[in-house]
């Protein structure tokens, strides 16, 4: 019965901003973040922490549902602040309440706040890249304390303003701004295996195939992935560095998925998210590094490997193309 009274009133004081936003958002108050009750789940802690604004735009995308219930997730939300949705709506003068933002846009941002699974303070990695629900990633450090940075140059160090507040099914931290992805101007189509066919990228879907990963990027899995995917020539290069490799089907599986999972990261990282000095985790467990001097590529075996072409996006993810084929 408990959760029933707390799930009507989440209903009704959702509707209640919905109309309230109609005024000016300068008059919103920035909630205090309290604890949690004990056995209240993500939506429930975001109404009893005032969490307004955010509860508006979850009813407006239709989310409520994903976050609700001790069955759903465990998620990891960074909560914008009412005051931070008012200064969003103050970006676009076409906005005057959350209610007139896109909902394909609104959705997007929303779950671009969402990780999967519980992550507490005390489980963040300093520099590290972490992988949203909407497939766009963001860079989160706690050198001094815990800021998060859209991008290498613009939206950096927006701070983590409360940490750990603890939910049946996940955990909210508190955030000064709302965060937004980069969203590609033209809608992808293609997954990145078909990208890849697409761009003429033969060598490297050979490669795949042989290794049997083609599922891995066409898109069937649901996951977001970052390629640097090697030209054709890079391929002839490497099958140049060994006198029993004639074509890539000669390359032993182990060695070759090896490789390949050496170029892949988790989640859209987009160019211009990259900054010097920046490591980048692969599925091969072995980091990569930017270098901006150059705009190249390091690691494993691999020095200064040139990145020739960026931000060619797919509906899984994105490939950059890189000159050499990275070895571990």
């Amino acid at each position: 019965m408990k959760k029933v009274i707390l799930n009507i009133s989440f209903f009704l004081l959702a509707g209640g901003l919905i109309l309230s936003s109609c005024k000016k958002e300068d008059e919103v108050v920035t909630p205090v973040v309290t604890p949690a009750p004990d056995g209240d789940d993500i939506i429930d802690v975001a109404i009893a922490s005032g969490f307004d604004s955010l509860a508006v735009a979850l009813t407006e995308a239709n989310l409520v549902s994903t976050f609700q219930g001790d069955n759903s997730g465990p998620y990891t939300v960074f909560a914008p602040t009412n005051l931070a949705f008012a200064n969003l709506i103050s970006t676009n003068a076409a906005w005057n309440r959350i209610s007139d933002i896109d909902n394909t846009l609104l959705t997007a941002v929303l779950k671009y706040h969402v990780l999967d699974g519980k992550v507490m303070s005390t489980d963040i990695v300093d520099g590290d890249f972490v992988n949203t629900l909407s497939g766009y990633t963001f860079k989160i450090n706690t050198t001094g304390a815990v800021t998060i940075d859209v991008n290498a140059t613009t939206g950096t160090g927006i701070p983590v303003s409360t940490l750990d507040v603890a939910a049946t099914n996940g955990v909210i931290h508190a955030i000064d701004q709302v965060l937004i992805p980069s969203i590609p101007t033209t809608l992808p189509t293609q997954s990145i295996a078909g990208l890849a066919v697409a761009a003429g990228l033969d060598s490297l879907v050979v490669a795949l195939s042989e290794a049997g990963l083609v599922t891995t990027f066409d898109g069937s899995n649901d996951n977001f992935y970052t390629v640097f995917a090697p030209t054709n020539s890079a391929f002839v290069n490497l099958l140049g560095t060994n006198t029993a490799w004639n074509r890539i089907s000669d390359i032993d599986n182990a060695t070759l998925t090896a490789v390949l999972t050496f170029h892949v990261a988790n989640g859209t990282i987009q160019a211009g998210q990259l900054s010097d000095g920046q490591s980048i985790n692969t599925l091969q467990t072995t980091a990569l590094t930017f270098n901006a001097t150059g705009t190249t590529l390091t690691g494993g075996s691999s020095t200064a490997v040139g990145i020739s072409g960026t931000d060619n996006y797919a509906t899984n993810g994105v490939v950059h193309i890189i000159d050499e084929v990275l070895v571990p």
